[in-house]
């Protein structure tokens, strides 16, 4: 992975497509606020979610606007031919991007394999842009080995915020992959 000086990875997880929402939007809204830009990659959809969550929020209008317009329906597939396409459209006119996925942990591995691959492959194409990858996991679809989870990223997101991933989970050292 010689991609790692321009990726970092959040993971988080969530209990239901509310509990996603209320999760992210405090965050999407501050980095929508830095100009920052928020993409997603989505095996279940929450647009519904969000816009009942963001129709309560007092933000200004044109930040509401930008939450809104980004895509939070599902994604029907995450192979390697749509993942080039994907990228190819996100990373126009990027500095900094954030790219949302949620789903089992099985899906959100196979779209980091694409990922990975195609962030491999381009390298020359991401100089210079800071891509944030965070993955939401279902909690009901995994009962154990949360430690692999956290071993494949740096931090961890949740309703308060975004933490390195040992300041969460004291004692939790970080194992070589």
């Amino acid at each position: 992975m010689i991609f790692r000086n321009y990726i970092r990875k959040t993971c988080g997880f969530y209990v239901s497509e509310y509990h996603l929402a209320t999760m992210l939007l405090p965050h999407i809204v501050t980095k929508i606020e830095k100009g920052v830009k928020i993409d997603t990659i989505l095996n279940n959809k929450i647009k519904k979610e969000i816009k009942e969550l963001v129709s309560k929020l007092n933000i200004n209008d044109i930040t509401k606007a930008k939450v809104l317009n980004i895509n939070w329906e599902n994604t029907e597939e995450g192979d390697f031919s749509y993942i080039k396409d994907y990228m190819e459209k996100v990373i126009k006119n990027s500095n900094d991007l954030e790219i949302i996925i949620n789903g089992t942990k099985k899906e959100i591995d196979n779209i980091n394999k694409n990922l990975e691959y195609w962030l491999d492959m381009n390298i020359d194409k991401i100089e210079g842009i800071h891509i944030n990858i965070i993955n939401c996991y279902e909690v009901s679809e995994f009962n154990s080995n949360i430690n692999s989870i956290l071993n494949e990223h740096e931090y961890i997101i949740n309703t308060s915020g975004e933490y390195p991933v040992e300041a969460m989970f004291e004692g939790h050292r970080k194992q070589a992959i």
